[in-house]
C-alpha cells in the first residue's frame, strides 16, 4: 500500500523557524515533524509518496529514497495550488486502488491511523474545544460523513479534520472544488464525494496540530520518547 504525504508547506506562520527549512522539517524533540509522520504509518504501507515544494532539497537530503524500511518517491509541486492539485499530481504514480493521504504538519498516533483501514474510504477527526480554528465535519449515527466545512466562526460540530484519509481512485472522478483564492481544495472534493459515497469517520485519540511557534513549544513538552507517535515501527 502507498501513503501520500503532502509536505510542500512553507509554514509562514511558523517563522522564523521556517526561514531555511520547510514546515514539515521543523524539529520536535530533535526530529522533524515529517519523520514522526512516516514512522506512524501502519505496516501495510511499503511506499511513501512525498509531495514537496518549498525548500524541497532539505526533505530529499534527509529522507533519501529509503526511510524506515519504506521506499520514498518525490513529486514536486512547483506552486502552492492547493491540496486538490497536489492529489492530482500523484495520480500517475499510484498503484492499487486504496491509498493513504496525510498532511505532514501535525503529530498523530499510529493506532488512530491504523483504524482508518478497518472501513474505507475513511478520514480521521478529533474532537476539539476550539473548532473555529479548523475545518470540521458533521456525521450521522453510523459515523458516516455528512458534510465538511472550512474554518467558520460558528462551526456546526467540534469534529476537527486532522488531515489523515484512506482514499481510493474514485476520488479522481469527482470534480475539483476551488477556494475563493483559486486553489483546488481536497476537503471540498471529499465533501462532494460524500454525497454519493459512504465515507467512514474515525475519531482519533491523539492529535497535536502545529501551526504556530507556540504549538512547537507545547509539543516539546510531550513525552515523545514513549508516546506512540514516536514508537511506531521502531
Amino acid at each position: 500500500m502507498q501513503a501520500v504525504i503532502l509536505a510542500g508547506g512553507e509554514g509562514r506562520r511558523l517563522r522564523p523557524l521556517t526561514n531555511d527549512i520547510p514546515k514539515p522539517m521543523v524539529h520536535i524533540a530533535g526530529k522533524p515533524i515529517l519523520e514522526y509522520t512516516i514512522r506512524a504509518l501502519p505496516k501495510e504501507v511499503s511506499e511513501v509518496v512525498l509531495v514537496v515544494g518549498y525548500k524541497r532539497d532539505v526533505i530529499k537530503t534527509h529522507f533519501g529514497t529509503m526511510f524506515d524500511g519504506r521506499h520514498i518517491v518525490y513529486i514536486e509541486q512547483d506552486a502552492p495550488k492547493g491540496t486538490g492539485h497536489a492529489l492530482n499530481l500523484v495520480h500517475p504514480v499510484l498503484r492499487g486502488n486504496e491509498f493513504f493521504l496525510l498532511y505532514a504538519d501535525d503529530l498523530y498516533d499510529p493506532y488512530d491511523i491504523a483504524q482508518c483501514l478497518k472501513q474505507t474510504p475513511s478520514l480521521l477527526v478529533k474532537e476539539t474545544s476550539n473548532p473555529e480554528r479548523f475545518g470540521v465535519c458533521t456525521i450521522d449515527g453510523d459515523n458516516r460523513l455528512l458534510a465538511l466545512y472550512e474554518k467558520v466562526s460558528n462551526p456546526p460540530s467540534n469534529l476537527a479534520l486532522i488531515g489523515v484519509h484512506v482514499l481510493n481512485h474514485e476520488i479522481f472522478d469527482i470534480e475539483e472544488v476551488y477556494t475563493p483564492n483559486g486553489e483546488s481544495n481536497l476537503s471540498g472534493r471529499i465533501g462532494v464525494w460524500a454525497k454519493t459515497r459512504s465515507i467512514h469517520v474515525v475519531k482519533a485519540g491523539f492529535w497535536h496540530p502545529i501551526g504556530y511557534p507556540e504549538d512547537v513549544q507545547a509539543a516539546e513538552q510531550l513525552d515523545l520518547s514513549t508516546h506512540p507517535c514516536n514508537s511506531a515501527n521502531n
